[in-house]
């Protein structure tokens, strides 16, 4: 079931910002499209813990991961694709796979995806280790060539690039879970997005400028970077959102905002349901818990165009046997 519209299209269509929340499978991209979603985002955050149980994975466990996502929604759907694999050549290969797979759109950050040994977990502070493997961030000049391959190898499909910069500093501004980061000044990464345009990007994401009195940077991108942009991650840091109403940011020219909600949801629906059953020894509470859907409701199987494909197989054989009257 490939996407029925691609970003172009519904970014015509539509006279507001487009939100597009962050999946992780099957099950959390059935139920943004059925709330009523119009696009959706596959976070390789989310997808780490869901898919892989692991802090690190492969550009082809991102694929295969990813793959199910993109032929069960009909919603078209932003792929996270990190670093793409980090040069051209990886970059062209993994972006073309999944173009040809069906994504509307990918983005290719400007950080390594695999730069430090040790772990690291956004907002939260451990106690690990670390040491550096190299610059975490990628040369403009890679990174611009490797925004060229992603472009080159969505050639002949509807998937949008999206040159994303990830380096951006967070020392004394951006959201209050980031604070603290070390990186490229503001104008370094206006400067970064302006080169992924050039290399034909039609998008582009600069991270790190989700947070209240952004307002100036919100603005700078749209007096100076060409093009389509996404409004990455929206924030409510101490119960105050970034803005407080999302068509400012359609006025300033943003025309796709994605955000993260369905992991922690689940995770959250998943520890309620979970201790009930390990504390009350029975299934009462879970079983008749009514919040407006049948027990299956949510679920491939319910999918009206499986429904018709297996009414025509089954109609097949009926009339085979001269039963089908």
């Amino acid at each position: 079931m490939p996407a029925q519209k691609s970003f172009y299209q519904l970014f015509k269509e539509n006279k507001e910002i487009i939100w597009a929340p962050c999946i992780y499978d099957c099950v959390s991209a059935k139920v943004a499209e059925d709330i009523g979603f119009k696009a959706l985002t596959i976070s390789s955050y989310e997808q780490r813990h869901s898919y892989v149980g692991f802090p690190s994975m492969t550009q082809d466990e991102m694929y295969a991961s990813a793959s199910y996502m993109l032929r069960c929604s009909n919603l078209p759907i932003l792929v996270d694709g990190e670093d793409g694999g980090g040069t051209p050549m990886e970059v062209y290969k993994n972006v073309k796979r999944f173009a040809e797979a069906g994504a509307m759109a990918i983005s290719i950050e400007d950080m390594f995806n695999d730069s430090a040994i040790g772990l690291r977990v956004i907002g939260v502070k451990t106690s690990g280790k670390t040491y550096s493997i190299r610059n975490k961030i990628i040369p403009k000049e890679i990174w611009a060539a490797n925004v060229q391959a992603a472009v080159e190898a969505c050639k002949g499909t509807d998937c949008m690039v999206i040159a994303r910069v990830d380096s951006t500093e967070t020392v004394d501004r951006g959201p209050i879970k980031m604070r603290g980061k070390a990186g490229l000044s503001f104008d370094e990464a206006i400067e970064r997005a302006q080169l992924g345009v050039k290399m034909g990007a039609p998008m582009t994401m600069i991270q790190n400028i989700c947070y209240p009195g952004g307002d100036e940077e919100w603005k700078r991108i749209q007096q100076e970077v060409p093009g389509f942009h996404c409004y990455p991650d929206i924030h409510a840091d101490n119960g105050v959102s970034d803005v407080e109403d999302v068509s400012k940011l359609y006025d300033l020219g943003f025309q796709m905002i994605t955000c993260h909600a369905f992991m922690k949801g689940a995770w959250k629906g998943m520890l309620e349901y979970g201790r009930h059953v390990f504390e009350d020894k029975n299934t009462i509470f879970t079983e008749n818990d009514d919040f407006g859907y049948p027990i299956y409701q949510i679920s491939p199987i319910t999918n009206p165009e499986v429904a018709e494909m297996s009414d025509r197989w089954v109609n097949t054989i009926l009339t085979l046997k001269g039963e089908n009257n």
